[in-house]
Parts: structure tokens; sequence; C-alpha cells
């Protein structure tokens, strides 16, 4: 991980990731995204510190839709 990078680990529905993802990746190159235990609903995402509002804004919209997140650490 580079300096000035996020690397965060959320718990979602795992019915939404994969709205979730489409709806991340339309926005191009705000942050990386991927599925660490899908059965678990845990993602993880890696963004420039630079785009910690934009990514926090995608994430307050989803709760439009009935997707909401809880940030983890130490997950096993």
């Amino acid at each position: 991980m580079m300096i000035g990078e996020r690397k965060k680990q959320f718990l979602v529905d795992r019915c939404g990731i994969g709205f979730f993802k489409a709806v991340l990746e339309s926005y191009e190159d705000v942050a990386i995204f991927s599925v660490i235990d899908g059965d678990r609903g845990l993602i993880e995402l890696i963004y420039p510190s630079a785009f910690e509002d934009d990514v926090r804004g995608i994430m307050a919209d989803m709760a439009n839709y009935g997707i909401t997140f809880r940030e983890v650490s130490d997950v096993q």
C-alpha cells in the first residue's frame, strides 16, 4: 500500500455486493474493490486518501437502495 492510500474492510449484505461493485466501477479509478468473503459479505476497498469524500458519498448513497456498510477491522 502506498502512502496516501486507504485500505478498509466492510461488511455488507451480500445481495448488494454486485450492485455496489457496478456503481463503484462507474466512477472510474476512484477505488479498487475486492470481495474478501462473499458468503459473509466482507469486502475491501483501496483508494487514494484524496478520494475519501467521494468514496464515503457513494457508500452513503447506497442507503437509498437498502445497502449499508459496517466498517470492520481485524477480520478473521
